[in-house]
């Protein structure tokens, strides 16, 4: 419940992505569900946001190491997109988006309180694809001086 406090939910958006400047939060909505058909697989957001801008941010509190968090941020992106657009909408109408997963635990291993991924051409990093996605993994657990 917290997060539906839209100042509360902004200050821990700025802490996390303190690059951003996000001017108000117009949608915290918790619990939020997505079922793109019957067949499909649904997803439960924990925290779904929306700031001033449109950027989308999905907030996951996540307790155990499933093996499973890559695949899943991959899945949930999809989903924030399909909410996104609809029929007849043109693709540059997607907003940035960001999937968060706050973690007690460090699911790559390397120390780091941070860890945010973010695509770009495999040959060259300094051509970034443009899709304006980010997924973040936070551990609770890290030791490394990176925030």
């Amino acid at each position: 419940k917290v997060m539906q406090n839209p100042e509360l939910c902004k200050e821990l958006l700025q802490r996390i992505l303190p690059g951003l400047e996000i001017d108000r939060i117009e949608y915290p909505e918790l619990q939020k569900g997505i079922n793109p058909d019957a067949d499909a697989k649904s997803v439960r957001l924990d925290v779904y946001v929306k700031d001033g801008k449109g950027t989308v941010y999905d907030i996951e509190m996540q307790a155990t190491e499933t093996g499973e968090l890559p695949k899943r941020t991959r899945y949930y992106q999809s989903m924030l997109d399909l909410q996104m657009i609809d029929k007849g909408m043109f693709y540059k109408q997607l907003k940035p988006s960001y999937i968060i997963f706050i973690c007690p635990f460090d699911l790559y291993g390397a120390g780091r309180h941070i860890y945010t991924f973010e695509n770009f051409c495999k040959e060259d990093k300094d051509i970034p694809l443009g899709d304006e996605t980010a997924k973040i993994f936070l551990n609770a657990a890290g030791h490394l001086d990176d925030v």
